[in-house]
């Protein structure tokens, strides 16, 4: 994670790759990740790559202004596109201060295998949210065309091994040659990434109590464990609620648990949340005076909904419908961990409710988000106070903002008036005297006569 909050056009960059680079697939890219990421995310990826130099040592870097040059798009855009590429895993960044100034090292990822990717459950997911159930089975008959169908478990393997075919000098081995020692000392594999964490909040035994009984295997359940849980994070899924999404997931013929049935069913329908029985609803001080009525029926709704749910609710109302990029925003809020839930929802509220925002935009929400995160907001009350005391600064000083302040109202954009506008009805309809005619008229004779 960068330590700086935000891209820096005054600082130095490099590109570098993993050594595992050389495994990247244009197509994998193409058709399992641009649909997640954006175009933002994806042409500034492929920018990057453009600027990747053998041997690439400090006196490589350029300034991030270039970057902002080459892929045409704001600061802003660059930022988040940065941000997508590396919550997907594509991108690490590494940052130093050195003599020269701030650098950012981006080394670039290879890509997943398509099916490695299906395998990852939180990537599965939200890839299946931006293209669809239909595309998204298409994607995974290419992806397994070359595979035999139907049942293998007949078949046995019995390909040679390695020592059976080849012969490799014992003194080698014990004394390694100093080409391969020197080789090995070049690698340094970085440890596997986790694009999601495990959740906290999630009361495993309970969902097992709530299956007992019912024909699903235990070790499915295991062996699923992070898809479930990914599912709880992204859409706040209760434990009954999970217990039955799991019940109808199972296959009948042979009552294992069906990861991709159960993909299509989460994603088919966001429900709404009933409180967990791991956790139990922020109440809002009866004494905090600053809350109206309409305030606390508001956090009831906060409290009661995953953010996505929430989300959608309001769009519903509105006649609307959630975004893929809209997901994302959620996702990223979420998976930082930083907001509580409740708090989002006030956020998605304000953004959509209030402001009469037709989506989410990511810029917008990270701005009011640190700004929350900076006042100490740590729940629904807290975010709702800190509105009403940005809107109260807002009216008792119109025409000057605190420094590092977020303006979240729309600007009220105010025309300078002309001079004469300001005098009296008297000044502007007072007619001419005679004297001042006769200037006027002798100057026209004058005008005329030099033409």
């Amino acid at each position: 994670m960068k330590t700086a909050p935000s891209f820096d056009p005054q600082a130095g960059y490099l590109v570098t790759a993993a050594a595992d680079f050389i495994n990247f697939s244009d197509q994998t890219f193409t058709d399992f990740y641009q649909p997640v990421l954006g175009p933002a995310a994806f042409s500034l990826f492929y920018a990057l790559r453009s600027q990747l130099v053998d041997a690439p040592t400090l006196a490589d870097r350029r300034l991030q202004s270039n970057l902002l040059v080459q892929v045409n798009a704001g600061q802003r855009q660059v930022d988040e596109g940065l941000c997508r590429l590396e919550g997907m895993g594509i991108v690490s960044t590494y940052f130093q201060h050195d003599a020269q100034g701030d650098l950012y090292v981006y080394e670039l990822q290879a890509t997943l295998t398509p099916e490695r990717f299906f395998a990852d459950n939180l990537l599965s997911v939200l890839l299946l949210e931006a293209i669809g159930e239909s595309a998204f089975q298409r994607l995974a008959k290419r992806a397994y065309r070359y595979r035999l169908a139907g049942d293998q478990s007949h078949l046995k393997d019995i390909s040679h091994h390695f020592l059976d075919t080849y012969q490799v000098d014992q003194r080698e081995l014990v004394n390694v040659p100093a080409a391969v020692k020197q080789a090995q000392t070049m690698a340094s594999p970085a440890p596997s990434r986790s694009l999601v964490t495990t959740s906290d909040d999630f009361d495993w035994p309970t969902l097992m109590a709530l299956l007992k009984g019912q024909p699903v295997a235990q070790d499915d359940l295991a062996d699923h464990r992070e898809l479930i849980e990914v599912e709880h994070q992204l859409y706040g899924i209760d434990e009954p609620t999970m217990a039955r999404l799991i019940r109808g997931a199972l296959d009948l013929a042979t009552n294992h648990f069906d990861a991709k049935k159960f993909k299509r069913q989460v994603a088919a329908s966001y429900k709404r949340v009933a409180e967990s029985s791991s956790q139990t609803a922020k109440q809002v001080p009866s004494d905090d005076k600053q809350l109206t009525t309409k305030d606390r029926q508001l956090l009831k709704s906060t409290d009661n909904y995953a953010p996505i749910a929430f989300l959608q609710a309001l769009k519903e109302q509105t006649g609307g419908y959630v975004t893929a990029g809209e997901r994302n925003v959620l996702t990223r809020l979420i998976q930082d961990g930083k907001l509580p839930s409740p708090v989002i929802n006030v956020l998605v509220w304000y953004v959509i409710a209030d402001l009469g925002n037709a989506t989410l935009k990511g810029n917008f929400v990270d701005a009011i988000a640190n700004d929350w995160l900076r006042a100490g907001v740590h729940d629904g009350a807290g975010a709702l106070i800190q509105l009403k005391k940005f809107n109260q600064d807002r009216q008792q000083a119109p025409t000057k903002r605190k420094s590092g302040q977020h303006g979240y109202r729309r600007m009220e954009v105010r025309e300078t008036m002309p001079d004469w506008s300001k005098q009296d009805k008297a000044a502007r309809t007072k007619k001419a005297s005679a004297a001042a005619l006769a200037k006027a008229r002798a100057r026209q004779a004058n005008k005329r006569k030099e033409g």
